[in-house]
């Protein structure tokens, strides 16, 4: 069954979420304070988090950007965030700071859920969690064919980038990256044409979510990206911009192949 933390001060729709969400095969634990939600997730391990921007004590949009820039191992949890405001600035705001989606209240049951199996079919893959152990002395993996879906391998000066559909993965020198589900989706774009310059609304069609989605948080998507890959050990930087044109993947690319 799939873990959902709930952090909302609203008691009643918690009551009422709970209750719906079990009909799906979801398991909602609601608290409705900020320093609960952190006890919850110090504590337990969930799927995703659903988390409400208007909170006592701290609000989501900070809660957000707590979670995801933490050293704490709960800082790659999937993170929809839920609001009734619907500013421009307040939809950017949530997905730069690292929220996998953006659902507005109030909203359907049926849409949330939707939203939540969206998101967990591009983070909780089989792979996961028997990853194999990669050592400095394995040769590069190289791109392949089949049930992996697309599998792009890029080179640049040494580091080795590779993007793989199915399983919704990216792998530095052989690091498999932590990211969310649209920051994937977003390096996947531009691996299905290497070496192309893709615009800002070229990477927005392919996004997950466009209803909130705006040209300003493709940037955002693309820094976060770029400070992922050179975390996880690269020297060069695989993403190019092209001032007033848009973004490309660039280096020597082995063998791109669609399933």
């Amino acid at each position: 069954m799939i873990k959902v933390l709930l952090i909302d001060d609203d008691v009643e729709l918690a009551e009422l979420m709970r209750d719906v969400l079990t009909n799906y095969s979801i398991e909602l634990h609601a608290v409705h304070t900020p320093s609960e939600g952190f006890e919850a997730l110090e504590n337990n391990k969930y799927d995703l988090v659903l988390l409400d921007v208007m909170l006592p004590q701290l609000n989501g949009l900070q809660m957000c950007s707590k979670i995801r820039y933490s050293n704490s191992s709960y800082k790659d949890v999937s993170i929809i965030i839920l609001t009734a405001r619907t500013e421009l600035t307040d939809m950017v705001v949530g997905l730069e700071t690292g929220a996998d989606d953006y659902v507005k209240k109030p909203f359907e049951p049926r849409e949330l859920v939707a939203r939540i199996n969206a998101i967990l079919r591009r983070t909780k893959t089989p792979e996961a969690t028997s990853a194999p152990s990669t050592t400095s002395a394995s040769p590069a993996p190289t791109a392949t064919q089949g049930r992996s879906g697309l599998c792009v391998e890029v080179v640049l000066e040494g580091d080795v980038l590779q993007i793989e559909t199915q399983r919704a993965q990216v792998l530095v020198n052989g690091e498999k990256l932590v990211i969310t589900s649209m920051e994937f989706e977003l390096i996947a774009a531009l691996a299905q044409r290497p070496g192309e310059i893709l615009n800002r609304d070229d990477l927005l069609d392919e996004v997950h979510g466009t209803s909130v989605i705006y040209t300003r948080s493709i940037d955002a998507l693309i820094y976060r990206l770029r400070t992922k890959i050179k975390e996880a050990g690269a020297s060069q930087d695989f993403i190019r911009t092209v001032r007033g044109r848009g973004y490309s993947l660039v280096g020597q690319v082995n063998n791109p192949t669609n399933a």
